[in-house]
């Protein structure tokens, strides 16, 4: 397993983590405690899924094989 795949991983753990401690801050009573749960889990669910979002680009791009630029350039090997 590749580091970038490690990193997809957890965060998608952190993610849904996340996600499930923002819905437990919404639906408990008003008050401070509430609003710095809901304000912390909001931070950590915009942080992490912004790198998931990076991490899956990362994983998802096309696959180019060295020589692929020489041949673009026109240039071939001899």
């Amino acid at each position: 397993m590749s580091r970038a795949q490690r990193s997809l991983v957890v965060l998608t753990a952190v993610t849904v983590l996340s996600v499930g401690l923002l819905a437990q801050a919404l639906s408990s009573p008003g008050g401070i405690g509430a609003d710095v749960l809901t304000a912390t889990s909001l931070l950590l669910l915009i942080f992490s899924a912004t790198l998931l979002v990076r991490v899956l680009r990362f994983l998802t791009r096309p696959v180019r094989r060295p020589d692929a630029a020489a041949r673009r350039r026109g240039s071939r090997a001899r």
